[in-house]
């Protein structure tokens, strides 16, 4: 489970965007009473409401993936350090703003043929941004076998959705906005991402 207070819970449908935008996320199991874990990038399915993703062969989470009945996955959005100097109250302490979705669910590892459906739509979804998109045929029938020999797909089917932005929703408009002006000062372009997250997200 994951503490979200009421003002910082946003909707399944913003979850699901949140976790189209992110794509990349941190997938935990427990085997043998450890937790094992793997970063890797996903694909979501809302139709099916479930997560497509593959791993390694050699990756010890496939040790326990296969009917695993739980299963978490972290997607972590943009976050940065909030400084007490930034707002107009004198009486604040540093926090941090950050947004994150919990995905739980169960998984089934698939077959090299689901397997290679994965990773053709996954690469297809991140190439169709380029003006020549990159596309799974384009490599050697060799390489495509001998990589499919190495990897193992997988889905999750989501039981629960928990989606956080802690974007200081709870402060007053006016320390909101001095807030704002100090994440836009700052010289990364993270602050200046959350910054822009901030401006568009109400006070409660």
């Amino acid at each position: 489970m994951t503490y979200i207070p009421s003002h910082f819970e946003i909707s399944e449908s913003e979850s699901l965007k949140l976790i189209k935008d992110i794509s990349f996320g941190q997938i935990m199991i427990i085997h043998q009473g450890r937790i094992i874990q793997a970063f890797i990038p996903f694909e979501l399915d809302i139709d099916e409401m479930c997560l497509y993703g593959h791993v390694a062969k050699k990756n010890e989470l496939l040790n326990g993936l296969d009917g695993a009945i739980q299963v978490t996955v972290n997607f972590f959005g943009d976050h940065t350090y909030i400084s007490p100097s930034w707002y107009l109250s004198t009486d604040q302490v540093p926090t941090w703003n950050y947004q994150v979705v919990v995905v739980e669910g169960k998984a089934t590892t698939v077959n090299k043929e689901e397997t290679l459906k994965i990773i053709t739509q996954l690469s297809a979804i991140h190439e169709e941004k380029f003006e020549q998109p990159w596309t799974m045929d384009k490599l050697p029938e060799k390489k495509t076998n001998a990589m499919l020999g190495a990897i193992v797909g997988f889905r999750i089917d989501i039981t629960n959705i928990s989606g956080k932005s802690k974007m200081s929703q709870n402060k007053d408009q006016k320390n909101r906005d001095s807030l704002i002006a100090g994440l836009r000062s700052q010289d990364n372009s993270v602050s200046k991402k959350v910054s822009e997250i901030m401006n568009t997200t109400k006070s409660i």
